[in-house]
Order: structure tokens, then sequence, then C-alpha cells
């Protein structure tokens, strides 16, 4: 069975949430540049819902895709 390349992405992404946030970045990047403009946002919805960057308490850690940009806020 063929799998979306959205929720590959969301898989590795949640897997890797507890490595250090470089790494993070470094696959949300990646995630990014393969994903089709509609899949991004889905991406970013599920990014902030699935508070994978959870650092204690309530509290997220922010991190930047494009630091241009900024397109996570």
């Amino acid at each position: 069975m063929k799998r979306d390349l959205l929720s590959y992405s969301q898989e590795v992404l949640d897997k890797i949430s507890q490595a250090d946030a470089q790494t993070f970045r470094k696959e949300m990047r990646k995630a990014f540049k393969r994903l089709l403009p509609e899949e991004r946002g889905q991406l970013k919805a599920w990014f902030r819902s699935a508070c994978v960057c959870r650092v204690q308490k309530g509290e997220f850690l922010h991190m930047p895709i494009h630091p241009a940009t900024d397109q996570l806020k």
C-alpha cells in the first residue's frame, strides 16, 4: 500500500521530535520542500496540534522553518 508524503512526513517528525532541535528543523525543512502548498498548510496545522515541541508544563518551543520568513508563527 502506497503512503502519501504528508502522513510519512508527520510520522518521521513525530519520531524525531524527541531529538535535538537542529535535527527536527532539518527534517521539517525537507518535508516543506517536498510537499505541495496545500499539504504544507496541513503539516503546519498538524505541527501546532500535535504539540511535538512541548518543553514542559504547557510551554512550547518555537522552532522556525525558515528563519527569514518564520512560517510557523
